[in-house]
């Protein structure tokens, strides 16, 4: 078999290559190919179709994007490592964590926070029990040791994630306006190597990400994290790129040394030299392509002025880090590779960064016909309580340290939303990830959209930003390539009509293994500011208070004016001290909104209202808690709203069913911990 064919080459792709390269690429430049023109690297079923969003304009091409607060830049981004969890799920998500603080760091940014998005198969199912429990562990273990908090996230549990968990995390970061290092080479410079000493764990991380999994999946795909060597790294990667004499930063991602070094350079318009046998390694007799495409982690890439190299080896040996000058940038066009004086690789960059694109095309979709089982209302209450989706997740995030670093303002792990101070720029900041999966691509995209802005209002926070990650399987999928394109436009078009940019993100497609494929599943974490505390609407339900829901129930009106109307509105009630607490109302509806704010401030409820919104999914409004009546107010508005009753005592008591609250929140507080010991 030809050696393309063996690295899992596009036939396309291959010839592309061969037509722009204008000769056909020996058997090293043949992987170097496999890697870079990977769709993990490449994006090459996507790239065409993540243009137009609504954006600020800010470092587009960078490893995270931002939003600007005052003198400083809020980087953040998500991305996946859905295959690795897949494989080896505590070394999986450790690496997860440690990569994406990797392309915060590389901006120059302190990382301040992390979230994290996860969806795994059912509960009971002992499969899901271990992706749960080493990947929870993973996440714990490198946020906990390498002090960033781990503010917020969500967990999903679906059948369908069962052999194929999604692990998705973000981190966040901020820069002084002055003090943003690009990862844009010149000529002339040293590029130098810091960090681990590279290996050959996730040696194919980049191709083993771009195809499907199967029972040979290996386990050398995945990296090794090291969060020790991380916290060193990552303060000796600020100091750095605070110094005059760096030029450009690059974190050692996918692909290791070939993607971050030829990226740099592509992106400066300069080429290169590497020279592979000055290399620190693990090993004496590791071979060039592996130290090429190592993943080993902890690893940065800089292009240093000549004159700053005494500078760098200074910071470099004050934090223990090893480092080698691994080549030079020069002028052109050129990636050249070297190993003991012999030329491995000659490629013009263009060739190597830019990979074939493919087309996509949007099929019609099947009509699905979904009967819904006709339930009492008792009964769906009780599949209520006792949903995997619906229970206290502290089993997870009780793992995770909110509160290092000292900025978490007050915790809402339960409401899913992480809230931080900013001493830097005295503002706080709010965010939050949601995915649906139980909608059409289009509707599940608008729905997690809509619920991240009503949830970032309805605790006093003006939506500023969003970063997303396209989980979606084999795009060579009639199916895949409609959910995707449907949720690609969906998102633009929101983007657009709320003026809210997308800064950031990251697609994964593959996610799926010889009998089972993922359903769309488009993450997205929407990020918003409160430049003053006051504007903050801490959530605090007592004894009697009043309960009301405002706006639509039929999500058919919720267009930008209808939105900002509400919020504008909410703003002005909370202003006035006239409510005392808000909720966005999500998957389980009015009665799950109410419940979890019950069990939360261990106050029962008693509402009457009409029994067919108790527990209709995706409304287009909000619960209002007040301390005294606020019908007049609420009178003074176009919009309509219903008064459902009062937070008393101890029971949950809605048309003639009633319920004890302490029966009701041993299952809610128990019920993971319960299933992780069977």
């Amino acid at each position: 078999m030809e050696l393309y064919k063996k690295l899992n080459i596009d036939e396309k792709v291959f010839q592309n290559i061969v037509e722009r390269l204008k000769r056909l690429p020996n058997d090293f430049e043949t992987y170097l190919f496999s890697a870079m023109h990977s769709e993990h690297c490449g994006y090459m079923h996507s790239k065409k179709y993540l243009k137009n969003f609504y954006t600020n304009k800010s470092y587009e091409d960078e490893n995270a994007g931002c939003i600007q607060i005052k003198n400083y830049n809020l980087f953040f981004k998500m991305e996946s490592h859905n295959h690795p969890c897949a494989i080896e799920p505590y070394q999986g998500s450790m690496t997860g964590v440690g990569g994406i603080i990797r392309d915060i760091i590389s901006l120059g940014a302190n990382p301040v926070c992390l979230l994290n998005s996860l969806k795994f198969g059912k509960i009971k199912q002992d499969k899901t029990k271990y992706y749960l429990s080493e990947v929870t562990r993973g996440i714990s273990t490198y946020g906990n040791s390498v002090g960033i908090p781990t503010i917020s996230g969500e967990t999903i549990f679906d059948e369908r994630f069962l052999d194929i968990p999604i692990v998705n995390v973000l981190a966040l970061g901020l820069v002084k306006n002055n003090e943003i290092m690009l990862s844009k080479a010149k000529e002339d410079a040293l590029i130098i190597l810091l960090g681990s000493k590279t290996g050959i764990d996730g040696l194919d991380g980049a191709s083993f990400a771009s195809k499907i999994l199967n029972k040979n999946s290996s386990r050398t795909s995945v990296q090794i994290g090291d969060p020790y060597t991380k916290k060193k790294l990552i303060e000796a990667v600020l100091e750095i790129n605070k110094l005059n004499t760096t030029i450009a930063c690059q974190d050692l991602g996918a692909s290791g040394i070939l993607s971050s070094t030829s990226e740099l350079c592509y992106k400066g318009n300069c080429g290169a030299e590497l020279y592979l046998d000055k290399v620190h390694c693990q090993f004496e007799n590791i071979t060039p392509i592996q130290m090429m495409l190592s993943e080993s982690q902890e690893r940065m890439a800089f292009v240093i002025k000549k004159e700053g190299l005494n500078d760098f080896k200074k910071i470099a040996e004050n934090y223990e880090l090893e480092y080698s000058i691994i080549g030079k940038t020069i002028k052109g066009n050129s990636y050249k590779v070297f190993y003991k004086n012999e030329l491995l690789a000659d490629i013009p960059l263009n060739v190597l960064c830019e990979p074939y694109l493919f087309d996509l095309k949007r099929y019609e979709e099947k009509t699905i016909t979904k009967i819904d089982t006709i339930k009492s209302l008792k009964e769906t209450f009780l599949d209520l309580i006792n949903d995997e989706n619906f229970v206290s997740k502290k089993y997870i995030y009780s793992q995770f340290d909110e509160e290092v670093q000292g900025r978490t303002a007050f915790s809402q792990k339960e409401n899913a939303i992480g809230i931080q101070y900013l001493k830097e720029t005295n503002s706080f900041i709010a965010i939050a990830a949601k995915t649906t999966v139980d909608l059409s691509a289009k509707e599940a995209i608008k729905n997690s959209f809509l619920y991240l802005y009503r949830k970032l209002v309805s605790f006093g926070f003006e939506p500023k930003g969003i970063t997303n990650c396209l989980n979606f399987a084999n795009p060579n999928r009639k199916i895949v390539q409609t959910d995707f394109l449907d949720t690609v436009n969906e998102l633009k078009k929101l983007s657009w009509e709320f003026k809210i940019p997308v800064v950031s993100g990251n697609v994964s497609f593959y996610n799926e293994n010889e009998t089972a494929y993922i359903p769309p599943c488009a993450t997205i974490a929407m990020l918003g500011c409160a430049e003053d505390k006051k504007n903050i609407i801490k959530p605090q339900i007592f004894e009697n208070n009043y309960i009301y829901y405002f706006g639509e129930m039929e999500n058919n009106s919720n267009d930008f004016d209808y939105e900002t109307k509400l919020k504008e509105i909410i703003f002005s009630l909370h202003k006035r001290n006239l409510i005392t607490a808000v909720k966005s109302v999500g998957k389980f509806g009015i009665i799950g909104t109410l419940l979890k704010n019950s069990l939360f401030y261990n106050i029962g409820f008693k509402i009457k209202a009409n029994n067919d919104l108790y527990f209709k999914k995706y409304p287009s409004g909000y619960i209002l808690i007040s301390e005294n009546v606020i019908s007049n107010e609420l009178d003074k508005n176009s919009f309509p709203y219903s008064y459902l009753g009062r937070y008393f005592g101890d029971k949950i008591k809605f048309e003639d069913l009633e319920f004890d609250l302490s029966q009701i929140n041993q299952i809610y507080q128990n019920k993971l911990y319960s299933e992780m010991e069977k």
